[in-house]
């Protein structure tokens, strides 16, 4: 019997991970599920982000699936299947990421009659079809038409307008979805994954095409103790700065968190350890941020996205002086 996978999308800041989180917890009896997982960055936050989820994770950084990191997915895809042997794959692409290469490559060989590609599904803010710049971005545009199901996400943070405009949207798009949807935080029935997964053509196929002479992919670092490194790249239309620092530096979490709510960055995420915690900080534009207290995470992971350029040497000296031995001094 081949093994069900779905493609979740969507935009950044859609709440992808969210919804990942809330699907895991709720599998059928006795079903044992796992997750791929792309970053858009080098620095792998988002699969930090489900640690605590207790499935099995891997996770590709450094580009989006269907272009540069192309390689690692196959690797990260094969290592699922042989060694965790789950009864469901959930494929997480980069915000950025176009999934028509992604969803050819889970139906071609060698995964065809190994994989049953069910739904893919697409996350959108309903507030983001306002938005000319969204609307402009290709791969905003075929995440959605090649989704067999639409999640129109955030609700508790739209207005009626909004979610309105969001729903007639989805009644115009040829050929009609499986299933259209409203949520806040991710909370769907997760039997909508089920559902079949249509033929659809992409609007922008060559969306990502300039990617593969443009970019090339970095390696994670090795787990020093003292690592400090960071990452840096541009994409889509999109600035990245990363870094990967080693578990012997821990940030004062007061001054980490009011440095954190300071950046003017449209995207921020990161699993960082703090004095006596780890924190879990996941930041979109306009919306409330998630702060959570965790674990101690094996070393500190932080993302910021931005369609502006970033002044890395300010940014990197002001997040080393939020270091406890620094901070309190």
């Amino acid at each position: 019997m081949s093994l069900p996978v779905n493609l979740i999308t969507g935009f950044l800041g859609t709440g992808k991970t969210s919804l990942i989180r809330h699907l895991l917890q709720h599998p059928p009896p006795g079903q044992k599920w796992a997750v791929l997982v792309n970053e858009f960055g080098e620095v792998g936050v988002d699969g930090a982000l489900l640690d605590d989820t207790g499935v099995a994770i891997e996770e590709v950084a450094g580009g989006c699936l269907c272009c540069v990191a192309a390689p690692a997915f196959t690797t990260g895809l094969n290592r699922l299947i042989r060694q965790h042997r789950p009864d469901r794959i959930l494929i997480e692409p980069s915000g950025l990421g176009h999934p028509a290469q992604v969803l050819d490559q889970l139906r071609s060989p060698p995964y065809q009659g190994v994989l049953a590609v069910q739904a893919t599904l697409c996350l959108i803010d309903p507030r983001h079809l306002d938005s000319p710049r969204h609307l402009a971005h290709p791969t905003f545009q075929d995440q959605i038409h090649l989704a067999d199901v639409l999640v129109g996400n955030k609700t508790d943070l739209c207005d009626e307008t909004a979610i309105e405009h969001f729903l007639a949207f989805a009644a115009t798009l040829e050929p009609p979805k499986e299933a259209v949807l409203l949520a806040t935080h991710g909370r769907i029935d997760p039997t909508v994954l089920t559902r079949g997964a249509t033929q659809r053509r992409a609007a922008f196929p060559e969306a990502h095409a300039y990617l593969l002479s443009q970019q090339s992919r970095q390696e994670h670092p090795p787990p020093t103790q003292d690592a400090w490194l960071r990452y840096t790249g541009e994409e889509d239309g999109y600035h990245r700065l990363g870094w990967w620092i080693g578990p012997a530096h821990r940030f004062d979490r007061a001054a980490l968190l009011t440095w954190l709510e300071a950046l003017p960055s449209e995207r921020i995420k990161g699993v960082l350890a703090c004095t006596g915690s780890g924190l879990r900080y996941n930041r979109s534009a306009d919306d409330p941020t998630e702060i959570a207290d965790i674990e101690p995470p094996a070393a500190s992971h932080l993302q910021l996205i931005d369609p502006e350029p970033f002044d890395l040497g300010t940014l990197d000296s002001a997040l080393r002086a939020l270091l406890a031995n620094t901070a309190s001094t």
